[in-house]
């Protein structure tokens, strides 16, 4: 039995491509989402690619209209745990008492990720003493599709880079999905009774992600 396999594809609406994760569940129902500039589809193990695009036939520019939005960057302000930076370069920004200094945009990302990859460890860790939870390797990179992933075969924790521009407590109940996954590894009511018990706003902080435009 297929259990929670992904399938990538492109579907095109209204003359402008996007891209299509779909994630196979136990579940009984076909759910559709708009996150970012991609679709994100949760379906039932063995649904055929032609049921997900009829449905997208229909859902589509319902889904896209509703999905509000605002740029996360721009080549003169980035937003940075929920906070916008102004940008000019050479320049310099301090960001939780950190001076980061550039001179370039990607000098800036550099030194970012850097920061980043060091904070999104320590609140794991400090998120897994909490949850009971083991101690796994945290790493970092762009992903298009969703947020975090947990690989519990090489206890490996990959969060998106994306996440850099979000405010501390939606980054915090990312972290704490990830790490439900240790315990339970499908969305069944299991997991969510660990989500729920941890991050009790998930709702609000998921609603909140869902307006964003990541870059």
């Amino acid at each position: 039995m297929i259990l929670n396999m992904e399938h990538n594809f492109t579907y095109i609406h209204e003359n402008k491509e996007y891209q299509v994760l779909v994630i196979y569940k136990r579940i009984k129902n076909i759910h559709y989402r708009y996150i970012g500039t991609s679709f994100v589809i949760s379906c039932p193990n063995r649904t055929s690619i032609t049921t997900l695009k009829s449905g997208l036939d229909k859902f589509a520019g319902k889904l896209i209209s509703r999905h509000i939005t605002f740029q996360t960057e721009t080549d003169s302000y980035i937003y940075i745990f929920g906070k916008k930076y102004e940008l000019a370069y050479p320049g310099n920004i301090s960001v939780k008492s950190q001076e980061i200094s550039f001179k370039t945009k990607d000098e800036l990302h550099k030194k970012i990720k850097k920061f980043f990859l060091t904070y999104l460890t320590q609140i794991t860790h400090k998120a897994s003493i909490e949850m009971g939870a083991p101690f796994y390797t945290v790493k970092l990179r762009k992903m298009r599709s969703r947020l975090g992933s947990n690989h519990r075969k090489n206890k490996t924790i990959t969060y998106s880079y994306s996440l850099i521009h979000f405010s501390e407590e939606i980054i915090k109940s990312v972290i704490i999905h990830e790490l439900a996954h240790c315990f339970v590894f499908n969305h069944g009511q299991k997991f969510y009774d660990i989500l729920y018990k941890y991050c009790p706003n998930y709702d609000e902080c998921r609603r909140k992600l869902l307006k964003v435009e990541l870059n």
